[in-house]
This record gives structure tokens, sequence and C-alpha cells, in this order.
């Protein structure tokens, strides 16, 4: 018998699959250019830095438990990683300036807004821990889609990175964030969906503004 989370990955994935050729069309101009590469990547790191600093932010109290502390480190460890690889192709020291990202603006716009619409819908429950619990699980499954599509494209061009265990981390991530929302009592199916049709259309904007980006380069 499927999971909530195995079908709730087969209905993500069929709701994104008309994204799927323009993200790989994106991909596919930017891995072999390496200074556009590098930006790509950068603004990769500038992500995931920004999910672990909205963990650390929010998820402070005396009760922190184990998984997470283990998640914010992971996070920390994937902008660490993204950046060692940005500045390994770039050849140079990257910043989390406009001029060392791709899609700046919208990259952070993305973030922010997708936090607002779930501060909105769950503020009434004065629950920070729903909010990071529901943000980060969709967050999660964009990132587990996104960093398939990239490693697929990184093969394609024989490009030596490796995406290997961020995905192992990020499906981990995901399949615990769910599990804790249920437990929690929290897990609805009706709010994930709207949460994560929110979330498709942010992640349209961006890939819009890096297929802009791109093409400008």
């Amino acid at each position: 018998m499927e999971s909530w989370l195995d079908l709730a990955l087969e209905r993500f994935d069929e709701e994104n699959d008309p994204l799927v050729l323009r993200t790989r069309s994106v991909l596919a101009r930017v891995v072999p250019d390496a200074p556009l590469h590098a930006r790509l990547i950068n603004t990769l790191s500038m992500l995931e830095h920004m999910g672990s600093h909205k963990i650390m932010a929010t998820q402070h109290s005396a009760g922190i438990d184990q998984p997470t502390l283990k998640h914010v480190a992971e996070e920390a460890h994937h902008a660490w990683f993204m950046k060692r690889q940005a500045e390994k192709t770039a050849e140079r020291p990257l910043e989390y300036v406009p001029a060392d990202l791709l899609a700046p603006a919208s990259a952070r716009m993305y973030f922010q807004r997708l936090e607002s619409a779930m501060t909105r819908t769950l503020g009434r429950q004065k629950s920070l821990r729903a909010v990071y619990l529901y943000m980060s699980m969709i967050v999660e499954f964009r990132a587990l889609w996104f960093y398939r599509l990239y490693q697929q494209a990184l093969k394609r061009a024989g490009h030596p990175m490796s995406l290997r265990r961020v995905l192992g981390e990020e499906q981990s991530h995901l399949a615990d964030i769910a599990n804790r929302l249920d437990m929690a009592g929290e897990l609805s199916d009706a709010r994930a969906a709207e949460f994560l049709a929110a979330e498709r259309r942010l992640y349209e904007r961006l890939l819009g503004a890096m297929q802009r980006a791109a093409a400008a380069a």
C-alpha cells in the first residue's frame, strides 16, 4: 500500500510535468558555460544557506530535537558544498551578490513569498514549528525534483560534479518531515496541495527569470 508521501510525490511529478522541458532547457544552456554555471551553483548555495538560516532563526527553543539539528546541519553542508563547487567552477571566490548569482531577486523572492504564504495560513495556530515543518516539506519536494533533473544534465554534459549525497539527504529530509507532521497531527493533504500549488507558481516565476538571465548571458 502506497504511503501519503508516495502518492503526493506522484501527484507532484504529474503537476510539474509541463515544467520539465523548460527546466532541462535552462540547465542545458547553463551547465556547459562555466561562468554561468558557477552563478547557478552559487544561487543554489544561497538558497540552501537561506534555508539553514530560517531553521536556526525559528527553531531555537530549549526543546529543539535531534532531527531538527540534523536538518539544519545538512542544509548548511549543502550550502557549503554548492559554494565550494561554484568557486571551483568559477576559479575565483564568489559572494551572494547580483553579479555572482543567477536571477538573484527572483530566487530570494521565491523563498520569502513561500514562507509568507505559509505564515499567513498557519499563523492562526501561533505555531512556528508547523510553519517550519510545512516550509521544509514543500521546499524538499522542489529540491528533490530539481536536483534530479540537474544530476541528469550534469551527466549528459559529462560534468564531474555529483549530487548523489545531496539527493540522498533531501530524500531523507522529505520523508522525515512528512512523518513528523503526521505524528504531530498536522499533516493535511488539502493544505499540502494548497502549498504545493503556491510553490509551483513561484518556481515557474523563478524559472522564467533564470531563462531570461541565461539568454542575456
